[in-house]
């Protein structure tokens, strides 16, 4: 009798978990498991490729020490800091020439170049030919005009960035020679 109560329950125990839990759940709820946790890496890895190309583009696109950032004319193998203005994309020609006017009037720049979003361009392919696919999913028009020059010494830089400070048209100033955060845009 015991053997015949305990194969009637165990029937009985089967019919109920295959009702509550038919063949396959486990399986469609393993393979979503799998699925969220190969979403989850992807879009791990996504990110970390984003954050590790602006990176690299920042990287890239800060003025260097390197003759490839500068235009060569009178002055340029000084030794000194490499600094870019980065223009905004909807500048007016008024404010790229107060811009180029008060540059210019600093005693302190030396090497002024003008860069437009083709030069842009045009140097970064050289610079990133290593790196196809970001060359390739880059644009002309992603690229802002700068102006670039040379500063002898750090202090000099701080100086030319507050006769700008005022001016309208760029969002960026950085200097080769500072980790500070850059001038907020206006």
């Amino acid at each position: 009798m015991n053997q015949q109560l305990h194969d009637a329950l165990h029937t009985e125990y089967e019919l109920a978990h295959d009702t509550i839990r038919p063949d396959g759940v486990a399986a469609v709820h393993a393979g979503a498991a799998r699925r969220r946790r190969r979403h989850m890496a992807t879009g791990a890895a996504v990110l970390a490729l984003a954050v590790a190309g602006a990176g690299a583009v920042t990287w890239r696109l800060l003025p260097g020490d390197g003759p490839a950032q500068m235009a060569a004319g009178p002055g340029c193998d000084r030794p000194g800091h490499n600094v870019a203005v980065f223009l905004k994309s909807d500048v007016t020609e008024e404010q790229t020439q107060q811009l180029d006017l008060a540059l210019r009037s600093s005693p302190e720049v030396y090497c002024l170049a003008y860069e437009t979003k083709e030069e842009a361009w045009e140097r970064f392919k050289v610079e990133f030919s290593d790196a196809p696919d970001l060359v390739a999913a880059t644009r002309v028009d992603q690229l802002p005009p700068a102006f670039r020059f040379r500063v002898a010494k750090v202090r000099e830089a701080d100086v030319v960035e507050q006769r700008i400070h005022g001016l309208h048209g760029y969002f960026d100033y950085i200097c080769s020679c500072k980790t500070a955060t850059p001038t907020k845009p206006r």
